[in-house]
């Protein structure tokens, strides 16, 4: 009992991954590709930029997105295996996707701080090509069991890596605009869901429906592949305008512990990305202006709680009480969105006779209004902290406050808009209720880094993750006859 205790203990403990001076150099460039011996095949063309990763970001959360746009398979498959169009089976594929992406992505947030975002996104495309894969051969099969396997389990397995690995990634490089990188990763994935859900049925006419599972798993798994290449952590000593990933000011002679232990492993010149030339557009390597005290946002008034945050252990964020409320707080603003919005379109038809183009319609727009409050809601909160010079948590508690306020008094008016058959102001709250659902996405990343530090972010935003899957076996124990959310 003791040993598995000590092999918890030592997985639930984050520390950065040591880099060579061959990664260091190779690093340098956009394209590096690892290879065995601690050798790296780089291209020289492209120097790195660490606003591509703004780019590779959003394309792989764009891929990883499709899941939202299941709902379009189902129909297709139940015909395909059963004949029937009304058997409800392919749909919980949906849940079982879903349940891995926030299981996996709890489970293997730690091994994702130790291993860096290249390794985790390696491994879950694979996940997610073998998957898609599994899923092709199982329908050519008419197994619906094997459907489960491949997309639910190993492409859900898949998703919760790719999720969480971006995210983490621009955590580190953007200490001075988290919750604008936050959003703008995260916001991929709603994007992801509107686009591929147009795509599916033109692939399923083209290819039929297995091949339409090879042919779109081939092409996510291409662009997430590279994505991947282009993925990496900053280096030790990295700043942005004066202040450090941990959100501290970069002082002569204090480093952090990454850097203690790459100390003297090579002779490397940190990266300092300055204000000049358009708030630093790039990521030089040059030498680190160690006096450099311009700080974004007013944040040198809170270097104290900068400091206990950058200490604080996985274990004791994960038992902390404010991760506990955190938690709940997520939860709140998820549950509200799942079990609401997922039945939209039927709403639309059923309580207010519109026509299926119409719920067609607005369902559509309302994944735009979740794309637009991912990315926007996270920007507002850095808008607070740089504009107010409020303090970060501060700043995206005041945030989340006032989107659940939103949803309270949305899901209170709600029943009397549909009693009085009001269609154009029931559309406002659902969409109002979906920016903040969105919102909630794409916050608290920012919002866990700014309590938990950034190398806890990819395991505690990981975990926080569980509470999506959560709501969504809540909303199908409570749905006789579930659908996929779009």
């Amino acid at each position: 009992m003791s040993s598995i205790l000590k092999c918890l203990a030592r997985h639930w403990t984050s520390s950065p991954p040591l880099k060579s001076p061959e990664q260091i150099d190779a690093e340098k460039y956009l394209i590096c590709v690892p290879w065995f011996g601690n050798r790296y095949f780089t291209s020289t063309l492209i120097p790195f930029n660490r606003w591509f990763l703004f780019v590779a970001s959003f394309l792989c959360q764009f891929c990883c997105g499709s899941v939202y746009s299941w709902s379009i398979y189902n129909i297709p498959i139940d015909t395909f295996i059963y004949n029937n169009a009304s058997a409800g089976k392919a749909v919980y594929t949906f849940y079982i996707a879903c349940g891995l992406l926030g299981t996996t992505a709890a489970l293997l947030g730690p091994w994702l701080e130790r291993n860096g975002p290249r390794a985790g996104m390696f491994l879950g495309t694979s996940c997610f090509l073998i998957g898609y894969i599994i899923a092709a051969i199982s329908l050519t099969y008419k197994s619906m069991l094997g459907v489960y396997l491949g997309y639910g389990l190993v492409g859900g397995f898949g998703l919760g890596i790719n999720y969480i690995s971006p995210v983490s990634a621009l955590q580190k490089w953007f200490p001075d605009m988290r919750g604008t990188a936050a959003g703008f990763a995260v916001g991929g994935f709603g994007a992801g869901s509107i686009v591929w859900g147009v795509v599916y049925l033109p692939a399923i006419k083209a290819f039929g429906l297995p091949g339409s599972f090879i042919f779109l798993g081939v092409i996510m798994s291409a662009v997430m592949f590279f994505c991947a290449l282009c993925m990496r952590t900053p280096p030790s000593g990295f700043n942005v305008g004066g202040i450090n990933i941990h959100g501290l000011i970069h002082v002569e002679g204090e480093e952090d512990h990454a850097a203690e232990a790459e100390k003297g492993k090579a002779d490397f010149q940190s990266p300092v990305v300055t204000k000049e030339g358009g708030d630093g557009n790039a990521a030089q390597y040059e030498a680190v202006d160690e006096t450099a005290t311009d700080v974004y946002g007013g944040h040198a008034k809170h270097q104290d709680g900068y400091k206990n945050v950058k200490n604080m252990r996985m274990i004791d964020c994960l038992l902390s009480a404010d991760f506990f409320f955190m938690y709940l707080m997520m939860f709140g603003n998820i549950v509200f969105g799942l079990v609401v919005l997922s039945r939209l379109s039927p709403m639309a038809t059923g309580v207010f006779k519109q026509s299926p183009v119409e719920g067609a319609t607005v369902v559509a727009i309302n994944g735009a209004f979740n794309c637009c409050g991912r990315l926007f809601i996270p920007m507002l909160s850095d808008f607070l902290v740089r504009v107010f010079h409020l303090n970060p948590p501060f700043a995206r508690k005041c945030i989340f406050f006032t989107m659940l306020a939103t949803q309270v008094v949305i899901l209170l008016t709600l029943p009397t808009v549909m009693r009085n058959q009001n269609y154009d102001l029931f559309r406002v709250e659902i969409w109002l209720l979906t920016l903040c659902y969105g919102g909630g996405f794409g916050t608290i990343p920012a919002f866990v880094t700014d309590m938990f530090g950034a190398y806890n972010i990819g395991a505690l935003h990981g975990f926080i993750l569980t509470a999506w899957s959560i709501a969504g076996v809540l909303r199908f124990l409570g749905t006789s006859k579930p659908q996929a959310t779009k």
